[in-house]
């Protein structure tokens, strides 16, 4: 009896292999609709997703110590 085929690197990753270029071309499509001015202005444009992501999480692992830190020099600029 002959030894069970071994499955193929496709086969075994299948879902690596769609869902990366899948991933990449989602990002790649936001950054250029929000690099487009006729859809999203200056003032409306937001950050790729993970960045944000990083962002909330930074803040919330530092409790928010970054942003009150640049809020304390913000404040005692303008008094």
């Amino acid at each position: 009896m002959p030894a069970p085929k071994k499955p193929s690197f496709l086969s075994r990753n299948l879902v690596a292999v769609v869902m990366i270029p899948s991933l990449i071309g989602i990002h790649i499509g936001w950054k250029i609709l929000q690099d487009n001015r006729k859809l999203v202005t200056v003032e409306e444009q937001i950050d790729l997703p993970p960045i944000t992501l990083a962002k909330y999480v930074w803040n919330r692992l530092t409790n928010g110590a970054d942003a009150r830190a640049v809020g304390d020099q913000t404040d005692n600029s303008t008094k």
